[in-house]
């Protein structure tokens, strides 16, 4: 149990990977500003929460709260594929040009393994595996900034907001993620 309450703290600052901070300096991320060289030249792990934080926003965007991983996995590819080919383009925006002409998500009824991010309690968040936390967790980030129509990443407010989630979860494991996330998050 402590264990896992842990893995909860730590699993939702990882997004904060994305950039070092210093001490107690605000970092902030333009998200839009981005570029296919930057992302290539992430390691894997900010590649994938940088990759879970932009399928959040634009799953917003287009309305759903779910996500089909299989899509995801192809969407990231897809991405980098045309990154490798357009390195000085800004990554949200070759996106948002995709989207608008193909779709970015899919078909709902299509998708082989649809996880409901409105579905998911603050218990089975706890007993998640690490990597799909952390993938969760950067989803939900852009998911809820999108909704605010902000594209910039305060990494200072996310850890802030991740421990007042981390620290309700603990005690109201029957709540929803989302509603726990848009009742205590600032």
């Amino acid at each position: 149990m402590a264990y896992a309450i842990r893995k909860l703290a730590l699993a939702l600052p990882l997004l904060g990977a994305l950039l070092p901070t210093a001490g107690h300096a605000q970092v902030t991320i333009n998200m839009s500003r981005v570029t296919c060289a930057d992302y290539l030249a992430m390691n894997s792990e900010q590649s994938d929460v940088f990759g879970s934080w932009i399928g959040g926003y634009f799953n917003q965007k287009t309305g759903y709260t779910w996500i089909d991983l299989e899509a995801q996995k192809r969407n990231v590819a897809n991405v980098k594929a045309w990154c490798a080919t357009n390195p000085n383009e800004f990554v949200m925006a070759g996106i948002r040009r995709a989207a608008e002409t193909a779709g970015f998500q899919g078909d709902p009824n299509r998708a082989a393994f649809r996880l409901d991010m409105d579905k998911i309690t603050c218990q089975q968040f706890i007993d998640t595996a690490y990597d799909k936390a952390v993938t969760i967790g950067a989803w939900m980030s852009g998911y809820w900034n999108a909704q605010r129509g902000n594209e910039t990443l305060d990494i200072t407010r996310y850890r802030a907001n991740s421990k007042r989630v981390s620290n309700y979860c603990k005690s109201h494991k029957k709540a929803t993620l989302m509603a726990t996330i848009q009742k205590v998050a600032k």
